[in-house]
């Protein structure tokens, strides 16, 4: 009973669709656990951090969904307020801490899950004890060039990373996505389907226009990143990007897509790559309680 009355809390405003109304569930369920560690300090630090990267990630979800922030608002509270003051003793509190965590620890065994989106999947891994891996990558291929997009670790250091194997050498790249501030909401360009997405890339279909794009540069070249190219013929050549481009691309919205325009050493664009942003924050969120030290 008392799930049903949290559950409905935090009701969508769509109640009779089963996928809206199970993520109000599982939200309602996290921000019981929340308010019941706030109270009792049951959870360790990286615990108590990957509960609230969920909570950001499933709210985010809902809100998707229909979900008002009246709605989040007024739920959460409730919730809150229920657990203001628990018997921190009590079985009641001890066993929904319990079964959080026991649950985290199930999401977390096998130390590699793939998220899949409507085109493309991200694969989020822990390090094994390696020096360098990928804790966070998306495959793609277009016009001969294969890519590997997402966050490499390498000893102590987080990078994020584009690592390509390509007919000739690109000697810079430059990641285009929607730019939030300029442009609120993506841009069908398919008009609803009755149109072909630009270029025939069913991924270059939800966007926007080129007045609210923002244009995020490469930061660097990785000297050795041959080694984290996908594998196949051509050369190789690994470009990074400044530490907050995976934050920009998840202000975006599922089905939307990132472009990367390739340049050679002309300057003349050799080709690109387009990256879905899908699943990425929950990918994102297991790497992260995969991997909690250097990623966070």
């Amino acid at each position: 009973m008392i799930g049903l009355v949290l559950a409905s809390s935090l009701a969508l405003t769509a109640s009779g669709d089963d996928a809206r109304a199970e993520t109000a569930a599982r939200l309602a369920r996290l921000v019981e656990v929340a308010a019941i560690d706030e109270a009792c300090a049951m959870l360790p630090p990286a615990e108590r951090a990957i509960l609230d990267r969920e909570i950001a990630s499933v709210r985010h979800q809902a809100e998707a969904g229909g979900m008002s922030s009246a709605t989040w608002s007024s739920g959460s509270e409730r919730i809150r307020r229920r657990w203001a003051s628990p018997d921190c003793g009590a079985s009641a509190a001890q066993q929904t801490v319990l079964r959080y965590r026991q649950a985290l620890n199930g999401w977390l065994m096998g130390g590699e899950r793939s998220f899949e989106g409507q085109r493309r999947v991200w694969t989020a891994r822990a390090a094994e004890n390696e020096h360098s891996h990928w804790a966070l990558a998306q495959d793609a291929v277009h016009d001969g060039i294969s890519a590997r997009f997402g966050s490499v670790i390498i000893g102590e250091d987080t990078v994020v990373l584009l690592s390509l194997r390509a007919p000739r050498q690109p000697a810079s790249a430059v990641l285009v996505l929607r730019d939030v501030q300029l442009a609120p909401r993506p841009v069908d360009f398919t008009s609803g389907g009755r149109r072909q997405p630009p270029g025939g890339e069913p991924l270059a279909g939800l966007g926007a226009l080129s007045s609210g794009q923002r244009r995020i540069w490469t930061s660097g070249v990785l000297r050795d990143g041959g080694r984290f190219a996908p594998g196949g013929d051509g050369v190789t050549a690994s470009f990074t990007f400044p530490g907050d481009t995976l934050e920009q691309m998840m202000a975006l919205e599922a089905a939307e897509a990132a472009r990367v325009d390739l340049y050679d050493a002309s300057g003349a664009r050799m080709g690109r790559i387009w990256i879905e942003i899908g699943a990425l924050r929950q990918a994102r969120n297991y790497a992260l309680a995969a991997n909690p030290s250097p990623l966070q």
